[in-house]
């Protein structure tokens, strides 16, 4: 006869603190990104990354196949999610469900809290950008990454550019 109280278990993970000041941080394209928590200490539940943006900077419309959300510390971006077009300020948060065309540009400099369940987009980041020198916006005239690089970030499996149509038929996670 089966228990009245069924016993939930979950897989054994150890719990973790971690600091913008030592977590794992990389310059890409006028932005600092700090990796708070990525999929190797979540089991793959969810990424966390905290990002400082210059003004003037966000990528073009795309969408993931993962949940994405933001929370603006300071600054301000102008957002588009699906049809909509809003502006995010200090004090906002943003919910935008896989599968959702978004983009954004920053319109002052900008600090946001930057989420992803389940995790794995932080993964292009390491891959792709530098390991940051300082806890500070990159120089103005940092290198950039080859020029495929961006095209990389917004076109892999986590991401695709909202003009290819093979991103609207991928697998959900």
């Amino acid at each position: 006869m089966p228990s009245p109280n069924p016993v939930t278990t979950f897989p054994a993970r150890d719990a973790f603190v971690a600091s913008k000041d030592d977590a794992p941080a990389y310059w890409f394209y006028d932005t600092l990104w700090v990796i708070l928590a990525d999929v190797h200490r979540t089991g793959g539940s969810f990424s966390v990354i905290e990002q400082w943006m210059r003004a003037g900077v966000g990528p073009p419309l795309h969408v993931h196949n993962v949940d994405e959300w933001f929370f603006v510390f300071s600054g301000s971006m102008d957002m588009q999610v699906g049809a909509r077009k809003l502006t995010a300020t200090a004090g906002d948060s943003i919910w935008i469900p896989r599968g959702t065309d978004h983009g954004f540009t920053t319109t002052r400099e900008t600090h946001v809290l930057n989420g992803y369940a389940p995790g794995g987009v932080e993964q292009i980041i390491a891959g792709i950008g530098k390991p940051a020198e300082r806890r500070e916006l990159p120089p103005k005239d940092l290198e950039l990454p080859n020029p495929d690089a961006f095209g990389r970030l917004l076109d892999n499996y986590w991401s695709s550019l909202s003009t290819n149509t093979w991103a609207r038929t991928a697998p959900q996670r």
